[in-house]
């Protein structure tokens, strides 16, 4: 489907919001999602050491992740049927993280390709409105090319007409 005109600019604030989106969740954000997911999984034995480190393990990998991407993949592990241990690598959550994030990158790539096309589209229009090709100045190109009448036709129907007449 054609870009309507104009449309450059909105598509590129859409753009930029969906990259503003990719900005990485905070520690202390990342800590309570991770630390809310344990009352909702199966807790190994582990002592306070282990599952301490274990947190601070999956924050640290987990550092590129939107807040509510983690969000949604979190509330996605746990609803997978079957009993859910807590994750002991980032990896068992990437499996939910990864698709969204890819959606979300996409998405946010198309609507800056839209938007670079709707400009120049918009560029063109604006062009080619400055500099009309009225048919006195095509008259004069085919005759500066020595088309034949033939050809002059093709290029701009109904002049041989207006020609003859």
């Amino acid at each position: 489907m054609p870009i309507p005109a104009g449309s450059g600019e909105g598509l590129r604030a859409a753009a930029m919001m969906h990259a503003e989106a990719l900005a990485p969740s905070t520690t202390a954000e990342r800590h309570a999602v991770l630390f809310g997911m344990r009352s909702s999984t199966i807790i190994r034995d582990e002592d306070a050491k282990e599952a301490d480190a274990t947190l601070k393990l999956l924050r640290a990998h987990l550092d590129d992740v939107p807040l509510d991407i983690l969000q949604a993949a979190c509330r996605a592990y746990c609803n997978v049927p079957g009993r859910r241990f807590f994750p002991k690598s980032a990896g068992e959550l990437r499996t939910f993280i990864n698709p969204m994030l890819y959606e979300r990158r996409a998405r946010a790539m198309r609507l800056s390709r839209l938007a670079d096309e709707a400009e120049r589209a918009d560029a063109r229009a604006a062009e080619l409105a400055a500099d009309p090709l009225t048919p006195e100045a095509m008259r004069e190109i085919i005759a500066a090319a020595k088309l034949k009448a033939s050809s002059a036709a093709r290029i701009m129907p109904g002049m041989a007409a207006r020609e003859a007449a």
